[in-house]
């Protein structure tokens, strides 16, 4: 009889929590069974997902923002910025821990804004 007790429920909350990873989990690739293609396909515009095609893109939009935080900069700002980088710190921490201006510190939180949106008041909390 404690068996049954103990058997029961445990299969029964298995059985809900696989069904419940299950239908949480999304495929990435199409869905196979429809097998009728005329219907609308959307067509994908975007980069492939590949880490090479996706490192590169990143490395270009870093090398635009540096360019346009450079802009902002005195020649010394900008070598003192070189060296952060080089030494491995974060672009925006780097920029940050210089000696700005209020002027430079309003340009440059606009750039970061611009190149990153979805991260909303980082800049204005670190200065």
């Amino acid at each position: 009889m404690i068996k049954k007790q103990i058997i029961l429920p445990t299969l029964l909350l298995a059985t809900i929590f696989i069904g419940g990873i299950t239908g949480c989990t999304s495929s990435k690739s199409p869905d196979v069974s429809q097998g009728n293609d005329s219907g609308t396909k959307v067509s994908d515009t975007s980069t492939p997902n590949s880490p090479a095609s996706n490192t590169s893109e990143r490395a270009q939009k870093r090398e635009e923002l540096r360019k346009q935080i450079e802009a902002v900069l005195t020649p010394d700002q900008v070598k003192e910025l070189s060296t952060k980088l080089q030494q491995g710190e974060k672009m925006r921490k780097a920029v940050l821990s210089l000696n700005l201006t209020t002027e430079q510190k309003t340009k440059i939180q606009d750039i970061f804004k611009t190149a990153y949106p979805h991260r909303k008041g980082k800049s204005e909390d670190n200065s």
